[in-house]
């Protein structure tokens, strides 16, 4: 049985569709709330590491103290060739961690979004199958340098990247497979303080909000793709990247 440790920043960005995939497949999950449990110094005894999304800023360690502790696990999770999975907020966490750079973007990206794949990521283990599949975004803050060694497989339609791989079995999604309308529906509301509704209104949320609860079947599906995938990569031995 597989398992895997899972940072969660807060209780309004869940799990959700993914945890529901794994746990259906056998996956033993040891979920870790870091806003009020401590974070490991190390994977420890897990097969992957996932880090899930928040409204945090990847770099406001002076508000949310954990952020510096998980930063450190994704370094050391990603340079012993433990299999990671960051989602949003994890993409850029792991974007900073490994020398890259992440800055507010022009732009809200909220709601539905294709998937933008690239030749690099066609091919790819965990997501070449979701080339045009619709996935749920919501985003204020993009990776604009990605660090040394990583790749750009997809980018949304506006240009930012969209999933990243950072090592052999490292990757970065910017969107929420996990996420579902009443998820979505919550970061509406939970988020509002943070000023997004000055970027986009709030009848642009609503109306993504019901766009997202129309595509259940397909975000579904998505989850499931998405999330059976990256537990094979557990069990598949690595191979060598080719420069």
């Amino acid at each position: 049985m597989a398992r895997v440790r899972v940072i969660v920043h807060q209780p309004e960005c869940p799990l959700g569709r993914l945890g529901s995939v794994w746990s259906g497949l056998g996956c033993d999950l040891e979920v870790i709330e870091a806003w009020h449990q401590p974070v490991p110094e190390s994977i420890g005894s897990a097969d992957a590491l996932v880090v899930m999304g928040g409204t945090q800023n990847c770099l406001d360690d002076h508000i949310w103290g954990w952020l510096p502790s998980v930063r450190r696990l994704i370094r050391s999770t990603v340079s012993s060739g433990t299999p990671f999975l960051g989602v949003c907020l994890g993409l850029q966490l792991a974007t900073v961690a490994l020398g890259g750079r992440v800055h507010r973007s022009d732009h809200l990206t909220i709601g539905m979004t294709p998937v933008g794949l690239l030749e690099a990521g066609r091919d790819d283990p965990l997501v070449g199958g979701l080339d045009g599949a619709d996935v749920v975004h919501f985003n204020d803050d993009a990776a604009v340098r990605l660090p040394p060694g990583a790749e750009l497989l997809a980018v949304d339609p506006s240009g930012q990247p969209q999933v990243i791989q950072f090592a052999e079995r490292a990757w970065g999604v910017q969107f929420h497979p996990e996420a579902d309308q009443a998820i979505f529906e919550g970061w509406i509301d939970h988020s509002a303080a943070s000023g997004w509704q000055e970027r986009a209104p709030m009848t642009a949320a609503i109306a993504a909000s019901r766009q997202v609860g129309e595509a259940e079947p397909a975000l579904d599906q998505v989850a499931q793709d998405l999330g059976t995938r990256f537990l094979h990569l557990l069990e598949a031995p690595a191979r060598v990247r080719v420069a």
